[in-house]
């Protein structure tokens, strides 16, 4: 009887049975050995999935930060910037500058 069925109807009989009724010893033993051939497969499916999310999210990460650093140092540039633009703002120009029309 269980010798002969597929491979979805015995995992949805070892999901679904009470184990009840009395069954041969070799019946049990196949029933032992698809589930574990069952778990190795689920368990194997699990193990990839879970390693592919670990690298997208590692990877996921490390664009994050290179992007912070990246706005970090913008913001340093461009406080950089501000302060020669507010020293160049309150310094007056001498003759030669005025002239060539370059700040030295």
């Amino acid at each position: 009887m269980i010798l002969e069925l597929t491979d979805e109807e015995i995992l949805d009989f070892l999901m679904t049975s009470e184990f009840e009724d009395n069954y041969k010893p070799e019946e049990l033993k196949y029933l032992l050995h698809k589930f574990r051939y069952f778990y190795r497969v689920i368990n194997g499916k699990y193990d990839q999935v879970k390693l592919q999310s670990e690298t997208e999210v590692k990877k996921l990460t490390d664009i994050g930060e290179s992007k912070k650093l990246r706005i970090e140092n913008m913001m340093v540039e461009i406080a950089n910037l501000q302060n020669t633009i507010s020293s160049l703002k309150s310094r007056k120009l001498s003759f030669k500058e005025r002239i060539s029309g370059k700040i030295i």
